[in-house]
């Protein structure tokens, strides 16, 4: 018995020895990326999200090494996840505007309200740390803004400050607004990416539902209802119908 401990304990102590460091993996598989060595790429980075680390930059390289791998579907899904975590990074998005071309299928796109389009813009132009920076930025100058209100030396300041005051709250309000509705977005699992070819949207969740439309691989989809192992999908241009889970990957 204790021969089979010792046993253990050595194996286990060798392989912490040479386990790889979570940087020394990233280090590496981008190496391998800069090499055009991209299935090495790949395994390093999925083994760090394995590992548990979730960021827009690694989510960025998975889609960056799965295009080169001319893997379109999983290339989109990847953009996608890294702009949930950051919608500001313009890398990303112009990577995904490029990835998108060559989906088969071409969307046309409902607007939205323009004055919601507005804030959506305002809200993606930063991340969701800036924005939550950027709130207690503004707390400690409503703080200092308070006491000037309260001590200033003459009227005009006092006037100055309770203004500047007004203006500190509102930006405490919509950084925090943004702030949380971007973490907010990020764990909603209500859009996905279809992952097959082809495949097919039917009138009813089973297989014996009439043919709607067909999909083809890098499609975003919205997700609506899901029965059994089928989902319910929504396209951006209001078009519905069910769709068996194993042809799409939530976002």
């Amino acid at each position: 018995m204790k021969r089979i401990l010792l046993i253990i304990t050595t194996v286990l102590i060798y392989l912490s020895a040479n386990a790889q460091s979570p940087k020394e993996i990233w280090t590496e598989a981008n190496n391998n990326y800069s090499q055009a060595n991209y299935q090495a790429a790949l395994d390093g980075f999925l083994k760090i999200e394995k590992s548990g680390y979730v960021s827009s930059a690694l989510f960025y390289n998975i889609g960056n090494t799965y295009f080169k791998m001319k893997d379109v579907g999983k290339s989109i899904l990847y953009y996608e996840r890294a702009l949930k975590l950051d919608p500001s990074d313009k890398d990303v998005i112009n990577n995904l505007q490029l990835a998108r071309e060559f989906s088969l299928d071409k969307i046309e796109e409902i607007p939205d309200f323009i004055l919601k389009t507005w804030i959506k813009e305002i809200n993606y132009s930063l991340s969701s740390d800036v924005w939550a920076y950027l709130s207690i930025i503004a707390m400690a100058l409503l703080a200092l803004l308070l006491l000037m209100f309260r001590y200033g030396p003459t009227p005009r300041a006092r006037k100055s400050s309770f203004f500047g005051a007004m203006a500190a709250i509102l930006l405490i309000f919509f950084s925090v607004f943004f702030s949380w509705s971007q973490k907010h977005g990020y764990y909603k699992k209500d859009t996905a990416i279809v992952m097959k070819p082809v495949s097919t949207v039917k009138s009813s969740p089973d297989n014996s539902g009439n043919t709607l439309f067909i999909l083809h691989e890098g499609t975003k989809v919205s997700l609506i209802e899901e029965i059994g192992q089928w989902k319910r999908v929504e396209l951006t241009d209001g078009r519905q119908g069910w769709i068996n889970s194993l042809d799409i990957e939530v976002i």
